[in-house]
């Protein structure tokens, strides 16, 4: 069934959007003076995977598997370098405030490490934005959005038709069933592998919430603040899951390469109160998150808040947000 041209507008704005952005952080990437760049390009890089995800039909579909693939690609190479800025701020700060002299050999050692980790990743970053460019993906996007929005250029009538609202619904919808399959989880505060299934699901429905934002007026602003909050706190169970695991191994392979080099552990006892400082630290703000997030999602459940996000976007009549709509422009 063709595909009505209201839904290709949103489609093309969407998407032009988001490529632009991303273009704009690539020099900034390679560069690697400032972890933002990094940050905002991987951010846009999972918006567009979203989008061609909502909208694979809006394009011909030889475009959009080449599209999804390269974006795909980048994201995965932005990802790593990503969590490790991320850990590398926090160990400065945390040197920075540290008053138990004791833990700074430890610290200060898998900083060292970390930061030799993530200059290794900077020329599969640089190679990876290179690639992007060489494959002209971001100018593709661009191209063939222009060319719908020409079209939408002389329409007369307005194109958010309720087809077109009822379609994004659909997808809002499939996203919300999909995060409310794994809130039983919450239930476990060790049920480490639906906590992250949890954590995708939430940011899938977020990103369509916030692609679907022009057709709904501002009835969806306060979810995908919600969802934002949300995905803050079980970003925060995630990141602590990585940093615990991470911690294990640093931990044993200093020990095994101690032990390997001395014969004896001696001079692992220098650094392991470091370790162990950071391990309860970052066991701390896991219960604390979970804590949090099990609080916010019985308030939710409570107020009856999926039940209204859902009468929302089951209504193809909602009225147009013209604000937004002028933000895609």
């Amino acid at each position: 069934m063709p595909v009505n041209l209201g839904y290709r507008i949103l489609a093309a704005k969407y998407i032009r959007q988001q490529a632009k952005q991303l273009a704009g952080q690539l020099d900034g990437v390679c560069a690697a003076k400032d972890i933002e760049f990094v940050h905002r390009a991987r951010v846009a890089t999972r918006r567009l995977r979203a989008a061609l995800e909502m909208f694979d039909d809006c394009f011909a579909r030889k475009h959009v598997k080449r599209w999804r693939k390269a974006i795909r690609r980048t994201t995965s190479s932005l990802g790593g370098a990503r969590d490790r800025d991320v850990q590398l701020d926090f160990l400065c700060e945390t040197l920075a405030a540290l008053n138990a002299k004791e833990c700074v050999p430890g610290i200060a050692a898998l900083l060292v490490h970390w930061e030799h980790d993530r200059q290794r990743m900077q020329p599969h970053v640089v190679a990876a934005v290179e690639r992007l460019r060489e494959q002209g993906t971001l100018e593709a996007m661009a191209r063939r959005s222009k060319r719908i929005l020409r079209m939408a250029a002389s329409l007369a009538d307005d194109p958010w038709t309720p087809e077109t609202i009822e379609r994004a619904g659909c997808h809002i919808r499939a996203r919300m069933d999909e995060l409310l399959e794994h809130q039983s989880s919450l239930k476990n505060q060790y049920d480490r592998e639906e906590h992250h299934a949890m954590r995708i699901a939430l940011k899938r429905l977020r990103y369509t919430l916030e692609i679907s934002r022009p057709l709904y007026a501002a009835q969806l602003d306060e979810p995908i603040k919600i969802c934002r909050k949300l995905q803050t706190l079980l970003g925060d169970i995630h990141d602590c899951d990585v940093w615990l695991e991470n911690l294990d191994n640093f931990a044993r392979a200093e020990r095994d390469h101690i032990i390997a080099s001395f014969g004896r552990t001696g001079r692992f006892r220098q650094i392991r109160p470091g370790i162990e400082y950071l391990q309860e630290n970052r066991r701390l703000r896991r219960r604390e998150a979970f804590d949090e997030l099990v609080a916010f999602w019985a308030e939710l459940s409570d107020r009856g808040f999926w039940a209204e996000l859902a009468a929302v976007v089951g209504n193809p009549t909602a009225r147009p947000d013209d604000d937004a709509i002028r933000k895609c422009d």
